[in-house]
């Protein structure tokens, strides 16, 4: 594996800066920047100083973080879109004048609900790029380093404009290659550089990338030997895959948290890695300098316990033109509290590779089933090289299938060795879920393939009850 990356605390002013602060002068910070957040909105926003008058509160009487948990009320997609078509195209949220707007963002509408739009001022776009460098420096990403960035660039998207202003304010020379470019076009060209540094790739992507060079004879680790980085972000994943990415790529693997509402991502592994010191999950630090987080119980709202999933709700301490202010992203998360970290920071963190999505949750037989149970139970098995499910009724009777197809490059396997693996892998699903699926082999070529986020289960129930 390829030897740690040089300390970005000790090379960054102003990392050092933060990364040194203590946890009274960082709240102290983070209240200031509420402060003058929430005074600018209630004279800018109609949409958040309507829902402030109706909570009867005003701007002085945020006196401290406590005051602004429990009196400021919270916002979610729901609330953003109903605000979007009332008043179109921003809603009442712009913290700038219209004409100030520089750029625009849209959620990708994965969650079938609709697309929220975001304004974007000149200092937001800059600071969009900043907030894309900043995880990549921690992680090890330098000027000269030849990046290849596998998510699709332009759109509307965030994660479309970040990655290459990311890229280009480190001083990196960025090869963009998502979106149209086939996976082995994108191979063929990493090739042909010869000298690739760092990878970024959402999580299914980089399994689709590391699978195909091997069905072609590729070993990663061999091929790009100068590899230092592989950043991964989206979605979550078991620790047995991680093991073998590292495995095959011979460098770390490492991961950030990020989403339109954040402008970027709010949260990284830095050089650590996704694995902590016990061999266990890491942890993704905050950072609490340019967001406000909660995690809290999506039913109650009351705070989680550190190790409990919760939902993160966020606040801009940053942005100007369509800041997010206590919205509930939906987006579940294991919290662990800046003093159960252990690292001498006093910024808190969230685990690796367990993020998920409450909305992907699906209730079978009585029980809350993850989608990211099954990805665990499946991609700890390093013959399976990808899977979809989905859950129907069938004469009243609620049935689950997933179609497991093996790797591309096992070409070997008997018959009975298949068999096995397939008997393996539903016995896992049933350990992880508490519920028995039909498990069944199929060809790699018969399942979707996901260039970004993968989305490998459906849910039509609804449908098995018509007449």
């Amino acid at each position: 594996m390829s030897p740690p990356v040089a300390d970005p605390f000790a090379s960054s002013p102003f990392l050092n800066k933060v990364a040194t602060l203590s946890r009274p002068e960082l709240e102290a910070f983070q209240l200031r920047k509420v402060q003058k957040l929430v005074a600018r909105l209630y004279a800018k926003a109609p949409y958040y100083a309507d829902r402030m008058k109706a909570a009867g509160l005003t701007p002085d009487a945020i006196t401290s973080l406590d005051v602004f948990r429990d009196r400021f009320p919270t916002s979610d997609k729901k609330s953003f879109l109903e605000d979007q078509l009332a008043h179109p195209p921003f809603g009442h949220r712009l913290g700038i004048d219209p004409g100030e707007v520089a750029l625009v963002n849209m959620t990708g509408g994965t969650s079938g609900q609709g697309q929220e739009i975001y304004g974007r001022s000149q200092r937001d776009v800059h600071h969009l790029g900043y907030l894309h460098a900043l995880p990549w420096y921690m992680g090890g990403l330098r000027p000269g380093d030849i990046a290849v960035n596998c998510v699709p660039a332009g759109g509307m998207t965030t994660g479309g404009w970040g990655p290459g202003e990311g890229i280009r304010i480190i001083g990196a020379t960025g090869f963009h290659v998502g979106g149209a470019t086939s996976t082995e076009s994108k191979i063929d060209l990493m090739l042909k550089l010869g000298r690739v540094n760092f990878i970024y790739a959402s999580t299914n992507y980089l399994h689709t990338l590391t699978e195909t060079m091997l069905k072609r004879g590729i070993t990663p680790r061999e091929a790009f030997p100068e590899m230092h980085g592989l950043f991964i972000a989206a979605e979550g994943y078991p620790l047995e895959w991680a093991e073998e990415i590292e495995k095959h790529w011979g460098c770390r693997l490492q991961e950030g948290y990020g989403s339109t509402q954040l402008m970027g991502f709010g949260a990284s592994t830095g050089s650590d890695g996704v694995f902590g010191k016990d061999g266990k999950r890491g942890l993704m630090r905050l950072f609490e300098w340019e967001t406000l987080y909660e995690i809290l119980d999506p039913e109650t709202g009351a705070p989680t316990a550190p190790g409990e999933l919760g939902e993160m709700v966020v606040t801009n301490l940053s942005v100007e033109g369509s800041p997010v202010v206590r919205f509930k992203t939906g987006d579940a998360a294991r919290y662990v509290p800046w003093n159960e970290v252990g690292d001498g920071k006093a910024w808190s963190a969230i685990e690796c590779g367990t993020i998920g999505r409450f909305d992907d949750m699906m209730k079978i037989r009585g029980n809350n089933v993850w989608p990211s149970q099954i990805d665990a139970a499946v991609f700890a098995i390093p013959e399976f090289g990808d899977y979809a499910g989905r859950v129907y009724t069938r004469g009243g009777k609620t049935e689950i299938e997933v179609r497991l197809a093996f790797a591309e490059h096992l070409t070997d396997l008997s018959p009975e060795a298949r068999a096995a693996l397939i008997a393996k892998a539903r016995a896992a699903i049933k350990e992880r879920t508490n519920v028995w699926m039909d498990c069944e082999e199929c060809p790699r070529e018969a399942l979707p393939k996901f260039d970004y986020k993968a989305r490998r289960w459906k849910d039509e129930r609804q449908s098995g009850y018509k007449f």
